[in-house]
């Protein structure tokens, strides 16, 4: 039977799921609290301590005729380390014991409140403290093991796509998402879901049903909503919520899976893509009857509608002599623009190799993320004259941030992002590195006169498209993360 408590020994699970998926929740940033300090400071005895057992076993490899008294002082090492590991779990033990303590009373709520308005909608928050953090992720963690919901996998989805879009097989696409998908998920539909799931515990339910609560209690306070309007929405930005959204669109997912001539189907939270392979090239059934097709599936599975505005449908379907002129489809997801093109040789139209770019908004935002790191370096090096090297450093810092990759400090696994990492089914030229690198020398050769020339001259052998390349990892020490000072000029591009 799955253990579904808010307890300390699920929360000693959730830290270590936590830290491989690149969040160390032990650093002294990530709560308000430093309540972690104590087995944090533990954690770098051990670093420390592996370092002196590395530094000990070369030396031991080094000696030509190994004796057992070779041993003595690695065995030592290790035994001291084994020894601080020990502390360090009864260290961890004593605070997530506390936490779950706080967690354990009847009256205990995951209490939301606005946060940010993002890409056009209203996000939600909790109050980050260690108890919500790990009650939240225990209740995400409850809603995927019993319905055994998850979101897609973006990498695997764009590797999957690449694929198609380039086999030259004829082929219907149909690019759309769900109006106001969030907004109009009904409470009731959603909960009778819930409900009849026996596997999921009362407490994980009770807890579900307070926050859809609280969120429609805001939208009527706001008179968004009023009392007698049907129950609606789940809050975005709250993790658990993508959960709730998963398992809603199950049965659409399921309807469209399940109709004739669909080939391919993924859908990332309310984007989607299908591709419909017709039995021929010069079927009856039209491109509209298809779109139809998947709308009713929508609305009698969910009573979600297609965002028709939105729908994009690319009929690959006409055969190459068919074709009058060159011709380049685009198709734009989950932050790729696929172009298909179809060009001229000599007499004959023929489908060229499929190219792949940044989409515009994800091009876009490194440009204002270059633009902010040269705006605060021209503000801050007026207003704080006598730091001039401090903010130079900076400067520095951030565009090696983006024109670089690194690794999560920390991690048991390589967790690892950067300009390769996030790009990485770039086609070649790369042209849009190339533009970004064109857009950081504009950049830097606007900097003020009096800009130190060694500055410049390292800004200049950074590069987007080098560091794509050579998939180069830039290591940052944990100092330049402090306060999130380097990146959080980015927060909301």
């Amino acid at each position: 039977m799955l253990d579904q408590s808010f307890s300390y020994e699920n929360f000693r699970i959730l830290l270590d799921v936590e830290n491989r998926k690149g969040r160390y929740l032990e650093d002294k940033v990530f709560f308000e609290s430093d309540i972690f300090k104590k087995s944090r400071e533990v954690s770098d005895l051990i670093i420390e301590k592996n370092k002196e057992i590395r530094e000990e076993s070369y030396k031991v490899k080094s000696i030509r005729k190994i004796e057992d008294r070779d041993y003595t002082e690695l065995d030592k090492l290790i035994l001291e380390k084994d020894e601080l590991k020990t502390t360090r779990e009864k260290e961890l033990e004593d605070i997530l014991i506390e936490i779950a303590k706080k967690t354990d009373v009847e009256d205990y709520e995951l209490k939301i409140k606005k946060g940010q308005i993002k890409w056009g909608s209203q996000l939600y928050e909790i109050k980050h403290n260690p108890e919500n953090y790990f009650v939240t992720k225990q209740l995400q963690r409850n809603i995927y093991k019993t319905f055994k919901v998850k979101q897609g996998d973006r990498k695997v989805i764009i590797d999957q796509l690449r694929l198609i879009l380039d086999d030259g097989f004829p082929k219907i696409i149909i690019r759309t998402d769900i109006k106001k998908f969030y907004e109009s998920i009904p409470h009731k539909e959603l909960l009778a879901k819930i409900e009849e799931n026996s596997l999921l515990s009362f407490p994980s339910k009770k807890m579900i049903k307070r926050v859809l609560n609280q969120y429609w209690d805001i939208l009527v306070s706001d008179g968004t909503k009023l009392t007698t309007d049907k129950r609606v929405g789940i809050p975005r930005g709250i993790g658990f919520s993508a959960y709730l959204a998963e398992l809603y669109l199950r049965d659409f997912d399921n309807k469209i899976t399940a109709l004739n001539n669909v080939t391919y189907y993924c859908r990332y939270v309310d984007d989607i893509v299908i591709i419909i392979t017709p039995n021929h090239r010069n079927e009856t059934k039209t491109v509209l009857a298809y779109q139809n097709e998947i709308s009713k599936a929508l609305l009698s599975s969910t009573k979600l509608n297609i965002n028709v505005s939105k729908t994009k449908i690319i009929n690959l379907t006409p055969k190459n002599k068919e074709r009058k002129k060159s011709i380049t489809y685009e198709l734009t997801y989950l932050g790729y623009k696929f172009k298909i093109p179809y060009s001229r040789k000599k007499e004959f139209i023929t489908k060229d190799k499929l190219q792949i770019f940044m989409s515009d908004d994800k091009l876009e935002r490194f440009k204002k993320k270059i633009d902010a790191s040269f705006s605060d370096y021209n503000t801050s090096i007026l207003k704080y004259s006598t730091e001039k090297n401090s903010t130079e450093r900076m400067l520095l810092k951030r565009i090696k941030f983006l024109t670089n990759n690194h690794q999560l400090f920390r991690r048991k696994s390589n967790v690892f992002i950067g300009v390769y990492f996030s790009n990485e089914f770039l086609s070649l030229p790369l042209s849009d590195l190339i533009t970004l690198d064109d857009y950081l020398k504009n950049k830097i050769s606007a900097l003020p006169a009096s800009t130190n020339n060694k500055l410049i001259d390292k800004l200049n052998k950074l590069s987007f498209e080098n560091g794509f390349k050579t998939k180069s990892i830039v290591r940052f020490s944990t100092d330049s993360f402090k306060n999130g000072k380097m990146i959080q000029i980015w927060k909301n591009l």
